[in-house]
């Protein structure tokens, strides 16, 4: 017998403008009685009549609406995926001037994604959005293929998009023991970059080149939610330089917060996403057990 065909990927992708989605994902919302998508991604304004017509008409031209008002039953359901997902993924990341932020939402063995690009400058104190693009792009996907869907919207940097590898267990933090651990005051309004935070010219290589400005960094987080009980959730965040992959975490001490800062190998970011997804389900296992 012939084998199987492989499942692709991505499952199906559109580029909407960020009206369009808004218009879609809000018209879902309402015929499901669900909580509009996250305001971090689409149209930052109430839309005027003339834009709403427009995003109709956009959707009606792919295909998505059969009519002003209405929304395709298949991608009225998509949508549910990122609206009622009792596990979230967001993913924000800076790279050669592009800020990203990215959405998933999985449930019942499917995901969708929504992602959009925006300008970002980085000053002394961090890095700093400047625009966004008037353009999304909305991914469908089997969970099983997470990351598959995950790095295709993150860096184009071989230790960010490397698959899923556990970090050797004696990793050592970049500076040895406990002197890798810095006081850190993150900036007011930057996109989590580690520039600004650290005082340059009081650390040992490569802390102080991190914090004199990184290549790119990345903020993973995953929200799991079960009704009548608090969120759960995890983060994770990542610098690399001169194509150097590092973990950064936050330890809160009766100080102040400090940062500890490993150099893991590539694979580490994949490897952490997939225990974190999976500790999600378990954790919304535990609670239907219980319930």
């Amino acid at each position: 017998m012939p084998e199987a065909a492989t499942r692709p990927i991505i499952l199906r992708r559109l580029q909407l403008s960020t009206a369009a989605w808004r218009v879609l994902s809000e018209t879902a919302a309402d015929a499901l009685d669900l909580t509009p998508a996250t305001d971090d991604i689409g149209a930052p304004t109430p839309l005027d009549a003339q834009s709403s017509s427009a995003a109709w008409a956009e959707l009606a031209t792919l295909g998505l609406s059969p009519q002003v008002g209405e929304v395709q039953r298949a991608w009225m359901g998509a949508v549910a995926l990122l609206l009622s997902a009792p596990i979230t993924i967001t993913a924000r990341a800076t790279y050669a001037g592009v800020s990203t932020t990215s959405v998933m939402g999985v449930r019942g063995g499917r995901g969708l994604a929504v992602h959009q690009r925006h300008l970002c400058e980085s000053t002394s104190s961090g890095t700093t959005l400047t625009g966004s693009e008037d353009s999304v792009e909305v991914t469908l996907f089997d969970e099983e293929n997470l990351w598959g869907a995950m790095e295709r919207l993150l860096p184009p940097l071989s230790s960010v998009r490397a698959p899923a590898k556990a970090a050797p267990l004696n990793v050592d933090q970049v500076n040895g023991g406990d002197e890798s651990l810095w006081p850190v005051h993150a900036p007011d309004g930057t996109a989590g970059d580690l520039a600004g935070a650290l005082p340059v010219g009081a650390l040992p290589e490569p802390l102080a080149s991190l914090a004199a400005g990184e290549d790119s960094n990345v903020t993973l987080t995953v929200q799991s939610t079960a009704e009548g009980h608090p969120p759960r959730m995890w983060a994770g965040m990542w610098s690399v330089k001169d194509e150097h992959l590092y973990s950064v975490r936050t330890h809160n001490t009766a100080v102040s917060p400090q940062l500890a800062i490993t150099e893991v190998p590539p694979g580490h970011i994949a490897h952490e996403l997939i225990f974190a997804v999976v500790g999600a389900h378990d954790a919304l296992t535990n609670v239907q057990a219980k319930a």
